[in-house]
């Protein structure tokens, strides 16, 4: 069983109370990575979301000659893999350890089991995931604000 105090101390687990932490920890599991170690594939099946507790990962996508192109770096306390957690679809990015890497990993079916039962639970880790996801989008709609900037100058969009 994951140790509850070590799982309460992740950000994304902060809103949980005690109770809820103790329900969580029934459907999390741990899993270690080495550095260099591929944890999922661009395209590959997933539906576990990660998130970690120690080490550090890049996102990457594949360029057609197989060269690795770094989209972003995640460190302590972030997640991975929510996007194929929440609609079952392949991975859009290939995950690579950059460091030795621990995850807490919760399995969608899992997940799935305490809806009926724990729909609270629910609802505030799916806000978790959705902040996550809106943050990423921010990021890339300032990069691509920044990108249109520097190709064309800003007086075309003034």
């Amino acid at each position: 069983m994951i140790d509850l105090e070590l799982l309460r101390e992740q950000q994304f687990f902060n809103d949980l109370d005690n109770d809820e932490v103790k329900v969580i920890a029934d459907i999390t599991s741990k899993k270690s990575f080495k550095q260099g170690d591929t944890i999922f594939r661009d395209g590959e099946d997933g539906e576990s979301i990660y998130i970690i507790k120690k080490g550090e990962v890049k996102a990457c996508r594949e360029a057609p000659d197989g060269e690795l192109f770094t989209l972003t770096l995640l460190k302590d306390g972030e997640i991975f893999g929510e996007m194929s957690f929440l609609d079952g679809r392949p991975h859009s990015a290939t995950m690579v350890a950059l460091t030795s890497v621990e995850t807490y990993v919760i399995h969608r079916d899992d997940f799935e089991k305490i809806v009926e039962t724990h729909p609270r639970i629910v609802y505030k880790m799916m806000r978790n995931i959705i902040f996550t996801i809106h943050s990423i989008v921010r990021g890339m709609n300032s990069r691509y604000i920044e990108m249109v900037n520097y190709m064309w100058g800003r007086k075309r969009f003034t």
